[in-house]
């Protein structure tokens, strides 16, 4: 066999451990060659992350999880275009930020969690927007809304960005424009 035909194996080289309703759900991710994330616990499904705070893609039990931005109608832009949705069968879950550093996780429109990010998440080099977030769960969850609700934050992230880097961004427009 060649050398160029060998898939090569990804060994995920650092973990991270966050409390769920079900127990412990290890995170573990690897920043090389690409940025990768696997969401795992007891009894949840393995969930395949790809984090990005834009493009960042999903996948349960090797099925692809579609998510798209939100299209809320809602005065804030900003946090209207940081809102994520996936389907996964009948149900909707809604990544949706309330602040800076703090995001909401609904399941059809209930709250299932609320998310607490760190400003660490927002340096400018940081491959996984969420791997810090802190996730308080409502009660009634099956692994599935755990498995995927975290894989969302982890993805995504917890809270807007967006509204301190267009200020950033905006700041420095002005200057250099001047």
């Amino acid at each position: 066999m060649s050398f160029f035909n060998r898939r090569r194996t990804v060994r995920l080289s650092q973990h991270r451990t966050a409390d769920s309703p079900f127990g412990p759900i290890r995170i573990s991710y690897d920043r090389w060659p690409s940025v990768i994330a696997l969401v795992q616990g007891p009894g949840m499904p393995r969930v395949q992350v790809r984090p990005d705070r834009v493009h960042g893609r999903i996948k349960v039990d090797g099925q692809m999880i579609l998510t798209r931005r939100g299209n809320d109608s809602r005065w804030a832009l900003r946090r209207r275009t940081r809102t994520r949705t996936a389907m996964v069968g009948e149900r909707t879950y809604e990544l949706r930020p309330t602040s800076l550093r703090r995001a909401r996780l609904l399941r059809n429109g209930t709250p299932i969690a609320e998310a607490h990010g760190t400003l660490r998440s927002y340096v400018s080099l940081r491959g996984i927007p969420g791997i810090d977030a802190r996730l308080n769960w409502s009660q009634g969850l099956d692994p599935y809304d755990v498995a995927i609700g975290q894989a969302m934050v982890v993805a995504f992230g917890a809270g807007a960005p967006g509204a301190l880097t267009s200020l950033v961004s905006f700041s420095l427009d002005l200057i250099s424009s001047s």
